[in-house]
């Protein structure tokens, strides 16, 4: 049996359905990390005004149908400049997936001491902040440098890690508890940082300011946040997306263990 002059079972074959497999499986990625972004609802009106203008054409309106097929075109390049962050997401992404599997890991290897400092000053911070009645961000660096992700952030030269530092940053009327504390390993490296917000939607309608903020940095983002509720007193804790909690300090504790030592998380509250 031969389909355009080669045998359906040979290597050419082959080849093309591969092809075809890879396209549709960076398709439906693509489709995945944007399915519930505004991109979306622009890549569908593209879509529609270039199907528009096969239609137009189809039937003889060609100067309006010239028109929409000029337009569709636009709206393609315009994508490319409107959404370059999302494509920036997705290369993150990408970049994290290679990491997780060994290839291009180039981030610090923090010892089991550093990580065990950090979460024991956070999580007696989270026991401060509640009993006080203050809110606070703290954020806990993985693999991925927050630099670009960290506005208006007060660059500190490497300070130690401990509750009572993180306690006077956080503490209000200072000049720094309404922005995140950023750690590395056992080390406050930023204070004050204004992270990005989580775009509006409708599992984001009941998020403070705060929780938005956890949120939109762990959309970009490895890092594992932690925020404690200036109205409620809940901790909570975001990674990969998602925020989650509220926690007690002791499932706290046993939650950032394991994230920060990336291990295959086991959801026990």
């Amino acid at each position: 049996m031969n389909l355009l002059g080669q045998p359906f079972f040979s290597s050419f074959w082959l080849i093309q359905i591969l092809d075809i497999a890879l396209i549709t499986y960076l398709v439906w990625l693509l489709l995945r990390a944007i399915w519930d972004q505004p991109a979306m609802r622009v890549i569908v009106a593209m879509v529609l005004v270039w199907g528009a203008s096969v239609l137009l054409n189809a039937i003889g309106f060609y100067s309006i149908g010239l028109i929409t097929s000029k337009l569709a075109s636009v709206i393609f390049f315009a994508l490319i400049v409107i959404f370059s962050q999302e494509v920036k997401d997705i290369l993150a992404r990408f970049g994290r997936y290679l990491s997780r599997i060994g290839f291009l890991d180039f981030r610090h290897h923090q010892s089991d001491k550093d990580v065990l400092i950090s979460l024991e000053a956070v999580v007696e911070t989270c026991g401060y902040l509640r009993e006080k009645g203050y809110g606070g961000l703290m954020v806990l660096e993985r693999r991925d440098n927050t630099f670009e992700n960290c506005s208006g952030a007060y660059e500190l030269n490497d300070l130690p890690v401990g509750a009572k530092f993180l306690e006077s940053f956080l503490t209000p009327p200072g000049p720094y508890h309404d922005g995140a504390i950023v750690i590395k390993g056992d080390k406050i490296i930023r204070a004050r940082a204004i992270l990005p917000l989580t775009l509006p939607g409708t599992d984001n309608l009941a998020l403070g300011t705060r929780h938005r903020a956890a949120k939109g940095l762990v959309e970009r983002t490895d890092s594992v946040v932690v925020v404690v509720s200036e109205e409620t007193g809940k901790v909570r804790v975001a990674y990969d997306g998602k925020l989650t909690g509220p926690y007690s300090i002791q499932t706290l504790r046993e939650k950032l263990y394991i994230l920060m030592q990336f291990s295959k998380e086991t959801d026990n509250r």
